[in-house]
């Protein structure tokens, strides 16, 4: 959890693509609980809308 965090804390406004999909694959690492679905599902809707731009 703490590789994600730190994703986390150096971006400076809305994430890029790369910057998603990093974090997506450090939360696949981890076991697939409430709060990690919820935090995988929020990060592909941003990837979502980062794509339709």
């Amino acid at each position: 959890m703490a590789a994600i965090v730190e994703l986390a804390a150096s971006i400076d406004g809305v994430p890029t693509v790369e910057q998603t999909d990093a974090m997506l694959d450090e939360l696949r690492r981890l076991p697939r609980d409430a709060k990690t679905l919820e935090l995988i599902d929020g990060l592909l809707e941003i990837r979502a809308l980062l794509g339709a731009v």
